[in-house]
């Protein structure tokens, strides 16, 4: 069984922005590191229009 299969949430683009900017704002704040969470969710959008330029393709929402 492939990961897709597996977490048919990872398709989803929008619920795959939402995990990875909760992780890594809440990963800079254990650092004290400040950033706001609306950079770090440009900068994640950003890398997940890189990787569908790329050829992976997400559910639509």
């Amino acid at each position: 069984m492939k990961l897709f299969e597996k977490y048919a949430k990872l398709r989803q683009k929008a619920y795959v922005t939402s995990m990875i900017t909760e992780s890594v704002s809440g990963s800079m704040a254990l650092e004290n590191q400040q950033v706001p969470e609306a950079q770090v969710k440009a900068i994640v959008i950003a890398l997940l229009r890189e990787a569908e330029l790329k050829g992976r393709k997400f559910d639509k929402n």
